[in-house]
């Protein structure tokens, strides 16, 4: 393994490789593919929390987990005008030293090929150009950057020469600009709105349940178990008074195309899948869809969600990401009702919960859904 310091390179083998952020405290990360301007050609150069893949899929991100995000690339399959791709980090509150460590990690699957740590005193910008892949020679290099950059997300896309959407919009026919908003739902804020637009229908709705996986095994290990399986479902309410659970357990993994438009997408019982789980809601359906509360429950494993940092991720196309973290478990209580999709005038109404129960008939009970339970198995 190699280690670099600020300012030092290292090669690179052409092949599949993922760069691993790890840090304290709050922040997200990006990427930019540059040409031979330095700049940016689209926005599909650019890859963040509301675009998590570039087009052709060479540089894809998972930041599911809060402190650990993952960029995976694929090198072989670059376009050879690329010259180069950046990496950055920003955060919204404060500044780059709160986050106490950035720590910079390059893995071939399982083993590490390059680690480099981040100076952090002094450091007084709201932003961080981690480090950068680029081709000399005909062989690929990571240089460790390490430099601080003034401004936040916004600056910095624009410095790599992004369209970013501003306040108040201008329309733009030929290219929508990029979107750098999102919505994280907290106690002080626990409801937001999603309009339809125009007489469009809202989409694919994507909700994604992801923990961090490490530290789930680590809290088990006292109790004889292996890493926590958190499921993720839904109790759906459709507008003819039809209601359905959506879950792993008893294998009712609802459908999507017909009713109730609302299905699980498999089941991660391993914990091993690093974009977690995911359930799909139809939303050219939606004007059917009464009410949809979001759960996850912990399948296998010590009923303990403190330091899990499990985060739910509503997407909807054309829309901010609406995200919530489950952080406020007691120990004991194996389920969390998480939040409510609510059919408001066609609008999608998402209202923070965060309540936690000793079993799912416990928080049947407490929103009076009014379902008739049995024990059942995956």
């Amino acid at each position: 393994m190699v280690t670099l310091s600020q300012g030092a390179n290292a090669p690179l083998p052409t092949k599949d490789l993922d760069i691993v952020v790890h840090f304290g405290g709050k922040a997200d990360v990006s990427s930019f593919r540059l040409f031979g301007n330095g700049k940016t050609r689209a926005d599909s150069d650019f890859v963040f929390y509301n675009q998590t893949v570039n087009d052709d899929r060479t540089v894809e991100l998972n930041d599911a987990e809060q402190q650990r995000k993952v960029f995976k690339l694929r090198l072989g399959q670059l376009k050879p005008d690329v010259e180069k791709l950046a990496f950055s980090m920003t955060v919204d509150k404060g500044t780059i030293s709160n986050l106490q460590h950035v720590d910079l990690m390059v893995m071939d699957g399982a083993n590490q090929l390059i680690s480099a740590k981040v100076p952090m005193q002094d450091r007084i910008e709201k932003a961080l150009i981690l480090c950068e892949v680029y081709k000399r020679n005909g062989e690929w290099k990571i240089r460790f950057v390490s430099q601080g950059f003034n401004g936040g997300l916004e600056p910095l896309a624009k410095h790599y020469g992004v369209d970013v959407e501003s306040e108040p919009e201008t329309p733009n026919k030929e290219q929508t600009p990029v979107n750098l908003s999102k919505v994280t739902l907290t106690k002080s804020q626990k409801t937001v709105s999603l309009e339809k637009k125009s007489n469009h229908a809202h989409g694919k709705i994507k909700v994604n349940l992801n923990w961090d996986r490490k530290k789930s095994g680590v809290l088990n290990v006292f109790a004889g178990g292996s890493s926590v399986d958190l499921d993720l479902g839904a109790f759906v309410r459709l507008k003819n008074g039809e209601q359905f659970v959506i879950q792993a357990l008893g294998r009712s993994f609802g459908k999507y195309k017909i009713s109730p438009f609302v299905q699980l997408q498999g089941d991660d019982r391993t914990g091993d899948a690093s974009q977690g789980e995911w359930l799909w809601i139809n939303g050219g359906k939606w004007d059917q869809i009464d009410e949809v509360l979001i759960f996850s429950f912990i399948y296998k494993g010590t009923p303990n969600w403190k330091g899990l940092n499990a985060k739910t991720t509503v997407l909807v196309d054309g829309q901010p990401p609406v995200e919530t973290s489950l952080d406020e478990g007691k120990s004991g209580l194996s389920c969390c009702a998480i939040a409510r999709l609510i059919n408001v005038d066609s609008n999608i109404h998402i209202e923070r919960v965060e309540k936690y129960f000793r079993g799912i008939q416990f928080m049947d009970k407490a929103f009076n859904w009014g379902f008739r339970w049995r024990a059942g198995s995956k």
